[in-house]
Order: structure tokens, then C-alpha cells, then sequence
């Protein structure tokens, strides 16, 4: 087993502090993983301490679930105000659109000869 291997084995919380035969043979060969044990160990004993004596009460869940608001009504206020935004934005880039394409007689202009064929293999002769 290697300190890799070892550690994740540490970190595995389905263990929960529990140790194998070949665990304890790497933690009693290798100073650095017996450490990390060791400060892992500590570090679960604070924090399992400090759970305990912060326990919500028995209607923490309910005025968290009743104080957020539901997905329906999250996203039809959002819908709301983007609204106007959006139909602006698409009036905007339909006018420029328009405007910006140029009609038959302005696609005639571009071509500088009457065989486009020519004109897209030679190019515009410069």
C-alpha cells in the first residue's frame, strides 16, 4: 500500500476512523501518513464536537423550506423583467439586420464583371 492509497483510505468516511491490517502496517512504516492520521484524527473529533453542540431545532427545516421561494415563481419574476430587455434587443438586431443586407441591386454592385464564376476563381484583379 502506498501514502496515496493510504490516505484516501483516511479520508474514506465510510471508515470512520476504523483501521485494516495492512492500514495499520503502512502507519507504523511511514512517519509522514501516521501524521496525517494523527491531525486527520484530531481535525474529526473537533469538528464532531462542534456539531454537537450546534443542533437546529425541530423547525429549522421547515421555516428554511417555507422562506425560499419555488422554482415557478423564481423564474416567472425573472421572466418578467428580462421582458422588455429581450423584445428591445430583438427589435434592435431585426433593424440592423434589415438594414444592413443589402437588396438586388446593391448584390449586382458588388460583382465587378457579369460572370461571377470569373470573378469568384480570379478574384477582383487587384
Amino acid at each position: 500500500m502506498n501514502c496515496d492509497e493510504t490516505r484516501s483510505l483516511l479520508l474514506d468516511p465510510r471508515l470512520d476512523g476504523a483501521t485494516t491490517p495492512v492500514l495499520d502496517n503502512h502507519l507504523s512504516g511511514c512517519g509522514s501518513c501516521s501524521a496525517f492520521a494523527r491531525r486527520f484524527g484530531v481535525a474529526r473529533e473537533l469538528m464532531r464536537a462542534r456539531q454537537a453542540e450546534h443542533r437546529p431545532d425541530a423547525y429549522f427545516a421547515q421555516r428554511v423550506s417555507a422562506a425560499v421561494p419555488g422554482d415557478t415563481e423564481l423564474l416567472g419574476w425573472a421572466a418578467a423583467r428580462l421582458l422588455p430587455a429581450t423584445l428591445a434587443l430583438l427589435i434592435a438586431l431585426t433593424a440592423w439586420a434589415w438594414l444592413s443586407t443589402p437588396g438586388p441591386s446593391g448584390l449586382v454592385e458588388i460583382s465587378p464583371t457579369d460572370d461571377l464564376l470569373t470573378w469568384a476563381i480570379e478574384g477582383d484583379g487587384s
